[in-house]
Order: structure tokens, then sequence, then C-alpha cells
């Protein structure tokens, strides 16, 4: 039978080298001879050796450190080594030949039977650890693959998630993520009765920048002053574009004071901003309106948290603009007509919930008796506020 292959037949003696060379040519195998371990070191590291028939003889490398070096030289592929030694050999060097990677040890007076029968068992080894090597190489490439494929992947999904809770024009967040946000941190307040306060901004004259100055200028003026709420709140604090011109400010644990403080420190910030666009300053303003769950009897939900925000943030444009209102300011009467225009099933500021109802019940009263004492003229008949028969 004849191989295709390349053989390496290492020994001292130039005797044995000749002995194994003609056995392994008379297979039809490459012989390359060596007489020491530096040689066959530089044939394999060649790449021209499939398989190593080496003498056990005495020296500076014995057979057993030939063949650790010979396999640590071919990483990238098997290389079967057989041993030709002495009958008797000791069982503990027998086993340190196998422990150091031999696949057979062969008397000296071995035939060329049993030598092609040893030589089609070590090829068909290497064949098989060579195929599962190429095999476990082009895993680990395809492994490699799907995970820069797949750390692309999670990289995008976070882009694509922080492009779809994000406002393009300012960084902050969008509506969409402020109200989700928003009724997270109402249902906690309720469940642990801790404050809930809510600040909306709007520019004053917004109309007017973008008309004289151009759009540009009125984006430049969005990304300031987005910048400057970012400053003024705390780390807890969401701050979102809630429309064109309109941010909002949702601060968990927050009482009156606290958000009017903050308010203030917002409009202060903003006073003293030097809006500077193409070497002018432009006149840029803003206007606030606060409410705080649940020192705010009428909030039942996170949607009237905002309106009523808003309310506030309208009195603080009726006021004269450039200045922060809180819905608890607002008087009476004025906090009284809003009420009874929200009254009705269609109204979907209006919870559904029992809790709700019951609340909103309890601030219609209390609203209604703060007004009476301060009402100069009668209002409208309302058939709401009449006992059910």
């Amino acid at each position: 039978m004849a191989y295709q292959a390349n053989a390496l037949a290492v020994a001292r003696e130039e005797g044995t080298r000749r002995q194994i060379t003609s056995r392994l040519e008379a297979l039809g195998i490459t012989v390359q001879a060596a007489p020491d371990c530096l040689t066959a070191m530089g044939i394999v590291k060649a790449g021209s050796a499939d398989l190593v028939v080496l003498a056990d003889s005495p020296g500076e490398f014995d057979a057993i450190d030939t063949t650790r070096v010979l396999k640590s030289l071919r990483t990238d592929r098997y290389l079967p080594v057989l041993v030709v030694a002495a009958r008797g050999l000791p069982a503990d060097r027998r086993q340190a030949y196998f422990e150091a990677g031999v696949d057979e040890i062969l008397p000296p007076e071995f035939d060329g039977e049993s030598l092609q029968c040893r030589c089609h068992s070590a090829m068909r080894l290497k064949s098989a650890f060579d195929q599962l090597r190429q095999v476990q190489g082009e895993l680990s490439k395809t492994v490699a693959r799907e995970n820069t494929l797949l750390a692309q992947l999670r990289e995008d999904n976070r882009n694509l998630k922080v492009r779809s809770i994000t406002d393009g024009l300012t960084a902050l967040y969008n509506y969409r993520y402020l109200m989700e946000w928003l009724k997270t941190e109402f249902k906690i307040s309720r469940r642990y009765g801790h404050d809930l306060s809510m600040v909306i901004g709007d520019l004053d004259f917004f109309k007017r920048i973008n008309d004289e100055y151009g759009h540009p200028c009125g984006d430049f003026a969005l990304k300031e002053v987005a910048v400057i709420l970012k400053k003024c709140a705390r780390e807890s604090d969401l701050v979102a574009r809630y429309a064109g011109d309109e941010f909002a400010l949702v601060c968990p644990r927050t009482g009156r004071k606290e958000v009017q403080a903050l308010a203030r420190r917002i409009l202060t910030a903003c006073r003293k901003h030097d809006f500077q666009y193409k070497e002018g300053r432009v006149p840029v303003a803003i206007s606030l309106g606060t409410a705080t769950y649940p020192e705010d009897a009428e909030i039942t939900s996170p949607e009237m948290l905002v309106f009523l925000s808003d309310q506030a943030l309208y009195q603080s444009k009726r006021a004269g603009r450039g200045t922060v209102t809180a819905w608890h300011d607002i008087d009476p009467t004025t906090r009284l007509a809003i009420r009874r225009e929200l009254r009705g099933p269609e109204i979907p500021l209006l919870a559904d919930d029992p809790k709700s109802r019951l609340e909103l019940a309890a601030a219609a009263r209390l609203v209604d008796a703060a007004a009476e004492p301060t009402s100069l003229c009668p209002l409208p008949h309302d058939p709401l506020d009449e006992p059910q028969a």
C-alpha cells in the first residue's frame, strides 16, 4: 500500500536511520532523515513531515524530549510519532512515551507489515484530527463573525432604543417616553405616598424668534434652553421636550416648595444666559407652570398632573410671561371653572378606577368650599352640582 505522505526518520546511529528509511520507502513514503533533535526541528518547522519515526537512543535530547518538542511545533496539524525501542522497555518509560504524545512503540526488529499497519493507523488518526481541527477552525471563525454581528446588532438596538425615546434636536427625552415614565412614577407615588411634581415650560414669543431670526435660530434657542434645563434639574428628575417649544420636567419625591425653587432656578438661569447667535443676542425667555401630587387634590391621574401643570403655565402667560405659576396659587374661582370643564365620562383626563373617582370627588368639595367666600358673582348654574334623586 503506497502513501502520499512525507516521513521523518530520526536516529543518532546511521545504521538505524538507514533501516527505518528503507522500510518506509518500501511502503512508497517519501523519507527525510535527521541525526538529532535540532535537525528534526528544522524539518518539522518547514512543514515537510507528516509522520515521524523516532529511534529510542540516549543523548542530549532523548526520544521523550524530542517527541514533546516536535509535537509542540505543529499546533496547526496533528503529527504522529512512532518510536522504535528495545524490547523489555520499563513500564514507567513506556508510560512517559505515551504521555509525551507517542502514538505507537515498535520493536527494533519490526517488519514491513507491522510498520505498514502502524503507519496506516497513524495516518488515519492524523486525517481525523486534521479534519476536526479544520472544522474547529471554521467554527471558531463562524462564531467570531456571529459574535461580531451580535455585538453590532446589540449596539444598533441600543441606538434605536435611544432614538425612539430621544428628541433628535435637543437630545432630551421625547413626549412618548415622558408619559411612560410619568405613569410609572405616578404609580410609585400613589403606592408609597411620595410627592410627585411636574414643571412645564414654554418659550415666550417663540414664533417671533423664528420669524425675525429664522428657524435655525429657533433651533439654537431650543437646544440652549435644553442645556439649561439639564443643568438646573437633579439627577433624579426627567427632562423632556413636551412639544414644539414646550419642555417638561418630572420631579419624583418633590413637594411644592422644592419644585417652586427649581422653577425659579430655571428662570434665573435663562435670564442670565447669553443667547448669542451669529454675533447677536437673541431675546429668549421662558414661562413655567407647576403642579404637585398629592398636595394638589385635583390630581388623580398622570394625565391630570400634566393638564394642571399646563393650566398653570397658561396662567403664567396671562400674567405677562417670564414667570412661574403653581397650580395651587391660581385663585379658587378659576380652578373651579377649570374643574367644571372636565366633568363628564367622555373626558379622558378623568381616571376610571374607583379610587381616582373618590379622590376627584373629594377634590371637588375642597375647591367648591374654597371658592364660595371669594366668589364675587354667581357662576352659571351647573346641573351636575344638583343632588341626584
